[in-house]
């Protein structure tokens, strides 16, 4: 009988080191005791490392790291900027690859491409209070035509492309857009892409006409034309991504929730189609 209660009171304190053990892992991992770093080798331009906030936007992080890990982002580059930020995560030829079911071995029938919800206040989720400050990591998403009541589609957008904010002139992005994470070391680095990398000037009809314009026909004379600065504006050479470590300090943050991406292609396609039948 004593060595029956004494293996009851052993399997009681076990199965209470399990439980601490379990919430404290929990409590790291979702309140925010601890944070992941992210180090991102920019080739010769040097390493940036960025701290993720899961207290912030779960699901976004855990994204963020399964992508990491998985070699997503390696050979990505860092391909624009516009008046307040930087953008990161497309091929090396600047083109979009949304991540698939694949990239982060999420078990699937057939693989797919994937989003994710937007975890921000806009979206019905409280808790992201992260602004959009300088060395601020976001998640970009899709903003389709606000005529075609989208904006559950566009808020759900979001899978691998990222901007980070480089002036504190953002408050426009805080509550619709996920905050996930900060720079926390090589601010100076991507200082230095975002003011000495050249850009393109992209060849259309509207920049031919605008180039026609910067030349007073009357008087020959040189006229300053104002840019839009909300227009992202492509590198001529991309800074690219050689190296990326994760450091989640043994915490497993385990398979982001994900849902098949929206096909708005095919949605235009047939709302088109439809327009014209009627």
């Amino acid at each position: 009988m004593k060595k029956l209660v004494l293996w009851i009171i052993i399997l009681v304190i076990l199965v209470a080191l399990v439980g601490v053990y379990a919430y404290s892992t929990f409590d790291r991992n979702v309140n925010g005791n601890v944070h992941p770093v992210v180090s991102i080798e920019l080739g010769d331009y040097g390493t940036v490392k960025f701290e993720l906030y899961p207290e912030y936007a779960p699901n976004t992080v855990t994204n963020f790291i399964k992508l990491a890990e998985s070699g997503y982002y390696n050979n990505k580059v860092m391909y624009g900027k516009d008046s307040i930020c930087l953008y990161l995560g497309r091929d090396e030829n600047g083109e979009v690859v949304n991540p698939t079911t694949e990239d982060i071995e999420y078990a699937a029938v057939a693989p797919y491409n994937y989003s994710i919800d937007g975890e921000f206040i806009a979206n019905g989720f409280s808790k992201n209070t992260l602004r959009h400050e300088k060395g601020v990591l976001s998640l970009i998403r899709n903003n389709y035509p606000s005529e075609l009541s989208l904006t559950e589609e566009s808020y759900n957008s979001g899978n691998a492309q990222v901007g980070i904010m480089m002036s504190d002139d953002s408050v426009n992005l805080n509550g619709v857009y996920a905050a996930f994470g900060r720079v926390v070391e090589g601010m100076d680095v991507l200082e230095k892409i975002y003011n000495e990398a050249e850009t393109k000037v992209e060849e259309t009809e509207e920049t031919d006409e605008i180039a026609a314009e910067t030349v007073d026909t009357a008087t020959e004379e040189t006229v300053e034309v104002e840019e839009d600065d909300s227009e992202i504006k492509t590198f001529v050479n991309y800074p690219t991504i050689t190296e990326v470590r994760v450091d989640t300090h043994g915490i497993n943050f385990g398979m982001p929730e994900i849902h098949e991406m929206f096909d708005y292609e095919t949605y235009i396609n047939q709302y088109l189609s439809s327009m014209y039948n009627n």
